[in-house]
């Protein structure tokens, strides 16, 4: 085998190798997943295990029986739990995490916000628990259906064109702000940012080199050219700095800095380029969204205050 072979077969595996990882990635971060998350099977809710298996009770007892469900812009069936409250003040929205479910990451503060005195909506974001899908959109395509769930509460709640704020951590986080960018209605008041990340590309890159430790070229280019092809967007597509250089909607920001997961630089970021009214809250020793659960008074305090000083009421 001559020189010219020897480059067009080593070219030949190292793109076969590309090839492959970057499938592998796509398949990790970006499809669903049959198996539900137990919240019980997860290392870091041991410390809160009790905590959080109580309130998830208190979840079932006092959600409607019946689920709301709208459609979404692609035509995907999408379902979320709801807590009603008497004289509501009105509606707290909340987006739960990447390859979680709504009584996990929000069953720790859903008590609280509904003592506040709002209805609580809790959507499973698509490709989760009880809303169809097959891809995971990191809040490009989520972003669309969280407005949809906002349309629907002005438009069929009890709530229904009073207060609302929005509730995110970690993909749910990047959803509420990825939103911000859609032109909401009016009274939407604020949001909740808890460990965000600044773009599907930065955080599956950082997760890849981290946990894979996969060098990011060529395979990133590759990843995203499966995510456009298969699942309809590019991990470039939206920026949440750059959103936020055009946000009007206040913000308080939330993260731990011991945060493994989604670094905390990124929401650094996003809270730095923000233009609207905001506010930065960082949970010492607080891993991946656990910053409430480590440090719940002065959580509840921070939430209360930011939510009684931008609310109509």
């Amino acid at each position: 085998m001559n020189n010219k072979q020897k480059l067009l077969t080593a070219t030949a595996i190292t793109g076969t190798i590309v090839s492959a990882s970057a499938f592998t990635v796509f398949d990790y971060a970006i499809c669903r997943r049959k198996k539900q998350p137990d919240v019980r099977k997860k290392e870091k809710w041991k410390p809160y295990l009790d905590y959080v298996l109580k309130e998830q009770e208190w979840l079932k007892e006092h959600q409607e029986q019946e689920l709301k469900e709208i459609r979404s812009k692609d035509g995907l069936t999408l379902r979320a739990a709801y807590i009603p409250r008497e004289n509501t003040k009105g509606t707290i929205i909340c987006m739960h995490g990447y390859h979680s479910t709504n009584d996990i990451e929000f069953v720790p503060e859903v008590r609280f916000l509904w003592n506040l005195g709002y209805s609580i909506l809790l959507p499973w974001q698509r490709s989760h628990g009880k809303s169809e899908g097959r891809y995971i959109t990191y809040g490009v395509k989520e972003r669309h259906d969280l407005k949809r769930w906002i349309l629907y509460t002005n438009r069929h709640l009890a709530a229904k064109n009073k207060d609302i704020f929005l509730c995110g951590i970690s993909m749910g986080c990047a959803t509420t702000l990825m939103a911000a960018d859609l032109d909401l209605p009016d009274n939407v008041k604020g949001i909740i940012a808890d460990c965000g990340f600044t773009s599907p590309w930065d955080i599956i890159k950082h997760v890849a080199k981290e946990r894979f430790h996969l060098p990011p070229f060529p395979l990133m280019y590759m990843v995203d050219l499966i995510s456009e092809v298969v699942a309809g967007f590019g991990l470039k597509e939206v920026s949440i700095p750059e959103i936020m250089k055009r946000n009007k909607i206040p913000v308080l920001f939330i993260h731990g800095d011991a945060d493994d997961y989604v670094p905390m630089w990124m929401t650094i970021k996003n809270y730095e380029d923000c233009a609207a009214k905001k506010e930065l809250y960082i949970v010492s020793g607080a891993g991946h969204a656990l910053a409430f659960s480590k440090d719940m008074e002065e959580g509840k305090r921070r939430i209360k205050n930011f939510i009684n000083k931008y609310k109509t009421i």
